[in-house]
């Protein structure tokens, strides 16, 4: 017996990670926008002390507007996410030591916005990109539930 039944918003289910996707992605790309390649390489280089942190500047940059991009429209969703995971945990170690939300917004967004946008990668790397997508209309990502088996508790064999 349901104590509360939603069937109307059930309805509205297969699009929870379009929504997920549209948010993560617009954000992404907005974060693109912020600093150009030399700049972001800069960034890179006083904070992690890396080599060619030009090249990384450009990738990332490309990461966040044409990855973003293809996130929102659903295309290679899973195939994006994971660079994007990494660049996420990446910013998140960087502005952890601002805290979650800082009170001087100059100086940092604090780790709440990378953490959040990683969230949403992760969501979909695990759940798919959802019907509403290039990737299922293309036919690259029909979920991976789909050969799965519900486990039956009822059905236990005695040794």
């Amino acid at each position: 017996m349901a104590i509360v039944s939603l069937p109307p918003v059930q309805r509205l289910r297969p699009l929870a990670p379009l929504v997920v996707r549209v948010a993560a992605g617009v954000t992404l790309i907005a974060h693109g926008f912020e600093h150009s390649p030399a700049e972001f390489g800069r960034l890179v280089r006083e904070a992690f002390g890396v080599p060619f942190s030009g090249l990384i500047g450009w990738a990332a940059v490309l990461l966040q507007v044409l990855g973003g991009g293809m996130f929102v429209l659903g295309l290679l969703s899973r195939i994006v996410a994971i660079p994007a995971i990494v660049h996420m945990a990446l910013a998140l170690s960087w502005e952890a030591q601002f805290g979650l939300a800082p009170e001087n917004t100059a100086e940092s967004i604090g780790a709440q916005v990378p953490l959040l946008i990683m969230a949403g990668f992760i969501v979909v790397l695990l759940a798919g990109p959802g019907p509403v997508s290039l990737d299922r209309l293309i036919g690259w990502d029909n979920g991976w539930d789909q050969g799965s088996q519900p486990v039956r508790t009822d059905e236990v064999v005695a040794p």
